[in-house]
């Protein structure tokens, strides 16, 4: 599975993950998890428990057998949006039924 850290449609982090699926050998598969509409980190949301697509993407994780992170460099760091949705994923709280 593989997500890009980067938004933006004309993407190169985005590019290469579809390239790395293209030419991926037989038997092996790269899904690509759109993480556009993972909200922000917040607390309060977290409270009333894990937004639809933050589940979504744990589960993915959860099924896949590697994790590809395609992301720009921001400010010496990776992008907020990859950090957010790890941020996310990392909670220990995978909705009930995935335990």
């Amino acid at each position: 599975m593989g997500d890009s850290g980067s938004l933006r449609k004309a993407s190169f982090n985005s590019g290469l993950l579809r390239a790395a699926r293209e030419v991926a050998p037989d038997g092996m598969e790269i899904s690509i998890f759109d993480i556009k509409d993972i909200p922000f980190d917040d607390g309060d949301v977290e409270a009333g428990g894990d937004p639809v697509r933050a589940l979504a993407l744990k589960r993915a994780i959860q099924n896949a057998d590697g994790l590809i992170l395609a992301t720009p460099e921001y400010n010496y760091g990776t992008s907020g949006d990859l950090k957010n949705a790890v941020d996310w994923t990392s909670r220990d709280r995978w909705g009930g039924s995935l335990r």
